[in-house]
């Protein structure tokens, strides 16, 4: 993923998170990243795990070295996230890897209902 793309996505998970008053902002962002991901690849299953390191990696690389306030990556929150989006039915994940803000509600949708 190129660099510009990862700041457009984490800047765009932060203006979803202001939407949103339940879901905290951490978990708007990884949720928005993921869903950017998801749409981007070719429809592979990957694990829980390997959706965690991919937002771990975006992260890292969407915030600049001589950044003042460096976000620190919230594990737990990401699994948590990367998980709701695992548990979602298949077919729904196919429809939403072309519609992210309809993978960003179904992913939030099952975020909230492990909560």
């Amino acid at each position: 993923m190129k660099k510009p793309l990862a700041i457009f996505v984490l800047m765009a998970g932060c203006g979803a998170a202001q939407a949103a008053g339940e879901v905290g902002n951490e978990a708007q962002s990884y949720i928005a990243g993921l869903c950017a991901m998801t749409s981007e690849q070719q429809p592979v299953n990957q694990t829980q795990e390997q959706y965690v390191q991919k937002l771990k990696d975006m992260t890292r690389r969407g915030t600049a070295p001589y950044a003042m306030d460096k976000p620190d990556f919230n594990q737990d929150e990401a699994e948590k996230v990367a998980a709701a989006y695992t548990r979602l039915p298949e077919k729904v994940k196919r429809q939403n890897r072309q519609d992210q803000e309809a993978c960003k509600k179904a992913t939030m949708e099952q975020y909230q209902q492990a909560d």
